[in-house]
């Protein structure tokens, strides 16, 4: 080790020696190079200067313009100082091209001293009057091609030495070089087999396990290192693989549940927020297929005649077939699947569906699946229906799959409750409204046959006794008559107030003779919209009576309006109604006062909707929407 390292130093000092002359004769070339690059300046700067001063003098020859003496004065100034510079240049690089250079200086100085300025100064003194300018330009022309001639055999003679520096310098250098590499190689032999042994021993694994590092901390989790090295480099890549490893099972852990989070927040959200249990079970499949890579999801309801109803379906987007329709049945007869869970309750998967019979079954087995993964759905501990995973993959479903599935379950159970709930108020508030709607009914029918006929009776007899009064007893007959006029300011109340509990025109003539007897009462102007062009179901004319009746009394009496619009129509199977007031506005249905809570409950009593809004920030417009019949609950369970 000791004498290849003496070998080493001897050879590296050998090389340095010859390496140094090398430098000091490519230095020296490099000196005469650059000296020669100066004198082809020098001289080019003293070639424009001569131009400058022909151009200028032939300007002002030709024109008699002052402006061609700028650049030859210029010129002329600059002259003497660069013909020294070159001539000084010129004698560092050669006694030959001093020669040269001091010809065309004293070329050029005559050029400037004998032809240039007399002519200029001629010319501006007046004395060329006769002088043809021609061959003043010619005599010019021809000095400076002369000079230019022997310019360009400087120039030449200068490149020309300049090239034989450059091949000596190389020369030179060459043999200073070879003498260098003969007693390097041994030297680099050594470093380049220290350094190989080195690379691939140590420094390639190592290089290799930062680069792998760094494309881990980027996210790629897929590298691994070749296991090929000894030793502790070896035990580095095992380790490394390892951890690699680890970390990409746990973020395909982490981001599958966090898919699964985000598709259970989004199912979750549209369940809080009331969504229909079909837009439910739609989200609830599409979720649940991409998280499950399923090719179709498809959600059944169990029916009492041993068959199922599809309620929800979706198919990957690289499946050409369609998954099962909504609202299709299919039979829960033969080997299926969805007969084991209703049968067991539990979930439940099928590997083989070339034995499958049911309907569904046989529906699959053509559409090329080769297993499924069911899971039931449970409402309020009575079992419901069924969701299933379908996919043509030739591996079955990974374990576990049943269990990832119970929490959708779990959501369209709560979707499907929180559904009949509502469908139960519905018809419960359909039924209070009917009930109050029959007992107003009741009651002005028992006000009109029992209390007001008995009061035109009183008044009648009254009537008949005031005119049996002997003449003489005016006290008598007064009194008489005072008591028939407050029997008629009753009978108008109690008939104001029949009226106001079921008037008897909305059941003679609908809709339209009630609202236009309704404006006629109002204590404000009321214009009237109604296109109607039939009668509608009993329970809608009352309700939409009582609306506008609500709607119209409300405005008068707390909006401080001046009129009120009413617009009623029949579209899409369904009732329109607008009212609008120029009052003060502000209302809304369900805050403020029992008026317009009303009016909220008996629309959605009857599947309707009602909304509030105020244009322009004054007065208020009640949109109200109705079907033509009333609302009916919806089947969603068994």
């Amino acid at each position: 080790m000791i004498i290849a390292t003496t070998l080493f130093a001897l050879l590296m000092a050998v090389t340095f020696v010859i390496l140094a002359g090398a430098i000091v004769g490519l230095r020296h070339a490099a000196t005469l190079s650059g000296r020669s690059e100066e004198v082809l300046a020098a001289s080019d700067r003293l070639d424009r200067l001569v131009v400058e001063l022909q151009s200028g003098a032939r300007g002002y020859q030709i024109t008699r313009d002052e402006v061609f003496l700028k650049p030859w004065t210029a010129a002329r100034a600059a002259l003497p100082a660069q013909a020294a510079e070159f001539r000084r240049l010129a004698a560092t690089v050669d006694a030959g091209q001093a020669g040269r250079a001091d010809a065309i200086v004293r070329a050029a100085t005559s050029y400037l001293e004998d032809f240039s300025v007399p002519l200029v100064t001629a010319i501006q003194e007046g004395r060329q009057p006769g002088l043809r300018p021609a061959p003043a330009v010619a005599e010019g022309q021809r000095r400076v091609a002369a000079l230019r001639s022997d310019f360009d055999r400087f120039v030449t003679v200068q490149r020309s030495l300049a090239t034989r520096y450059e091949q000596r310098s190389m020369k030179a250098s060459r043999r200073a070089m070879a003498m260098a590499g003969a007693a390097a190689v041994s030297s680099i032999a050594l470093v380049l087999l220290f350094t190989a042994y080195l690379t691939r021993a140590l420094v390639r694994p190592v290089r290799r396990a930062s680069i792998m590092a760094a494309d881990l901390a980027r996210g790629e989790l897929g590298v691994r290192m070749p296991e090929t090295s000894l030793g502790e480099i070896g035990l580095l890549e095992r380790a490394f693989n390892t951890m690699a490893r680890s970390l990409e099972t746990s973020h395909r852990r982490l981001r599958r549940i966090a898919e699964e989070q985000a598709a259970l927040r989004r199912v979750a959200t549209l369940v809080a927020r009331a969504a229909s249990p079909y837009e439910v079970f739609e989200t609830v499949a599409a979720e649940l297929g991409r998280i499950l890579g399923a090719d179709f999801v498809v959600i059944s309801r169990f029916e009492p005649d041993r068959m199922a109803t599809v309620v929800g379906s979706w198919k990957s987007e690289e499946r050409a077939e369609a998954a099962p329709q909504v609202g299709s049945s299919w039979s829960l007869e033969g080997r299926s699947l969805e007969s084991s869970v209703r049968r067991t309750g539990r979930p439940a998967r099928l590997t083989d569906y070339q034995r499958a019979t049911s309907g569904i079954g046989v529906w699959a087995r053509t559409r090329g699946v080769r297993s499924g993964a069911g899971c039931p759905v449970v409402v309020e501990g009575r079992l419901w229906g069924v969701m299933i995973a379908f996919t043509t993959a030739e591996e079955p479903q990974p374990e576990g799959v049943e269990a990832r599935m119970i929490e959708y379950t779990e959501l369209v159970g709560t979707a499907i409750v929180n559904a009949e709930s509502r469908a139960k108020l519905t018809a419960a508030r359909a039924r209070l409204v009917a009930a109050s709607d029959e007992t107003r009914r009741r009651i002005e029918r028992d006000l009109h046959d029992g209390a007001q006929q008995r009061l035109v009776s009183l008044g009648l007899e009254l009537r008949t006794a005031e005119t049996a009064v002997p003449d003489g007893e005016n006290v008598l007959r007064e009194r008489l008559s005072t008591t028939v006029e407050g029997l008629s300011g009753v009978l108008e109340d109690l008939q104001e107030i029949s009226r106001g509990l079921h008037p008897a025109i909305l059941s003679k003539g609908g809709l339209h003779p009630a609202i236009k007897a309704l404006a006629r009462r109002a204590g404000v102007p009321v214009e009237l919209e109604l296109n109607l062009d039939r009668r509608l179901d009993d329970q809608v004319e009352v309700a939409v009576y009582y609306i506008v009746a609500e709607a119209v009394t409300n405005a008068t009496e707390h909006a401080s309006v001046s009129l009120v619009r009413v617009r009623l129509d029949v579209v899409d199977d369904g009732i329109s109604l607008g009212v609008e007031d120029d009052g003060i506005g502000g209302a809304t249905p369900g805050l403020g006062g029992s008026g317009l809570i009303g009016l909220k409950d008996r629309v959605e009593a009857l599947g309707g909707t009602i909304e509030s809004e105020r244009p322009g920030g004054t007065g208020t417009t009640l949109n109200i929407r109705i079907p033509l019949w009333p609302a009916r609950s919806s089947r969603y369970g068994p």
